[in-house]
């Protein structure tokens, strides 16, 4: 069975998972939902914070010439992260590193970013509280960081229902 590598943007990632091209119903698969509000918090502030989420493993099967992937490893931090993206999941006060910085420009009173001397924009640090929030009540930076996120797939090509099944027991 080949692999293959492949990298995705959180957004690009979630939006296949929603469409149902990645399915998260293989039937020997558990049901996501089983992290708790702790687990969960961890897993967004890592996103946010850009640091490192190992890779989910999907299986990819061909019936009749149309492709699909199935999740295999990886279900309870994809339905994680989809929950917080689409279904207004809140980030509980219960996080050990609470505070996200990132850059934004700094504008002026009408909202034009303001320059220095040589025409540069002037930026700045901004410490940003992510307890009791969800995806919609970030910044327009965090959600940009969050979308954009790179997330890595290992893809085990040419599967058919018999080996993603056996897969799924492996990883598990």
């Amino acid at each position: 069975m080949k692999i293959r590598k492949q990298t995705y943007s959180l957004d690009q990632y979630l939006k296949l998972m929603k469409a149902e091209t990645i399915r998260t119903d293989q039937d020997c698969q558990r049901l996501s939902g089983q992290w708790n509000a702790n687990m969960v918090n961890e897993l967004i502030a890592t996103v946010l914070t850009d640091n490192y989420i190992p890779p989910v493993i999907l299986g990819e099967e061909t019936v009749n010439g149309i492709t699909r992937q199935w999740i295999i490893d990886g279900l309870q931090r994809s339905s994680s992260l989809s929950l917080f993206r689409y279904a207004n999941t809140k980030i509980t006060k219960n996080l050990d590193e609470y505070m996200v910085t990132y850059q934004r420009k700094i504008l002026d009173e009408n909202g034009n970013p303001r320059r220095d001397a040589h025409g540069e924009i002037l930026w700045e640090n901004v410490e940003y509280d992510i307890r009791n929030k969800t995806y919609s009540q970030l910044p327009e930076e965090l959600k940009d960081r969050f979308d954009g996120y790179q997330i890595e797939a290992a893809i085990h090509q040419d599967c058919d229902a018999m080996n993603i099944s056996k897969l799924v027991r492996k990883y598990n």
